[in-house]
């Protein structure tokens, strides 16, 4: 709910933007250029309301990466030249200390938190009942199996995906309701149902997707 009031704030500040431009009290164009970094900064923000020490991880390093852009900016240094250089660094260190094959780790209980940075990661759930839970993928991918857990009543996945990608596999007796915004990415439900009962499991799962996808199937 949290990542969806703060969606919603900015296609709001965007609004009340786009109509100070049409009535030439502000330049709408300069004060993107000055604030854009604040993207970033929301972002981390949002990951933070998670409260897991994941999601803490992820909200550093997006706030790290708005106020290296506001450096750039405000302090005129050089500092984008840089930038690229430490994103391979970082990535090159990633795949050298990541093992070439990764055993699946299991989930039995409680919230699920998934954090894949430069690297990949599959879990496979056996949590019954299964509440939900985070995945984040950040220029990696993350496979998460939940075909053996059982789907608890109002259950909530959120899935957050910047350059990467997300894979849900879940039972045929569960029905996914999907909702999100999608920037420069998307998601695809493949997935089928089995079960003939009136009453099924519903999973919810919201999407944030930035230059990245999810497909949730069987």
């Amino acid at each position: 709910m949290a990542g969806r009031i703060w969606l919603g704030l900015i296609f709001l500040f965007f609004g009340i933007g786009l109509l100070l431009h049409q009535m030439e009290i502000i330049h709408l164009g300069q004060v993107l250029s000055n604030w854009w970094p604040v993207i970033f900064i929301i972002i981390g923000v949002i990951q933070f309301n998670h409260r897991t020490s994941l999601s803490a991880i992820t909200g550093v390093i997006f706030v790290l990466i708005g106020l290296f852009f506001f450096a750039q900016q405000w302090f005129n240094m050089n500092l984008i030249a840089y930038f690229w250089p430490i994103i391979f660094i970082v990535f090159g260190f990633s795949l050298i200390l990541t093992r070439v094959k990764q055993k699946p780790s299991t989930h039995r209980k409680g919230k699920l938190n998934s954090f894949v940075l430069f690297s990949g990661t599959d879990v496979k759930s056996y949590s019954q009942p299964f509440p939900g839970g985070n995945v984040t993928a950040v220029f990696g991918h993350a496979e998460i199996d939940l075909r053996d857990a059982v789907i608890a009543e109002g259950a909530v996945l959120d899935v957050s995906i910047i350059f990467g990608g997300v894979t849900v596999r879940v039972p045929k007796n569960v029905r996914v309701e999907i909702m999100g915004t999608p920037i420069f990415g998307g998601w695809e439900d493949s997935t089928e149902i089995s079960s003939n009962d009136g009453e099924i499991p519903v999973l919810k799962i919201n999407c944030l997707t930035i230059f990245g996808g999810a497909e949730i199937k069987n």
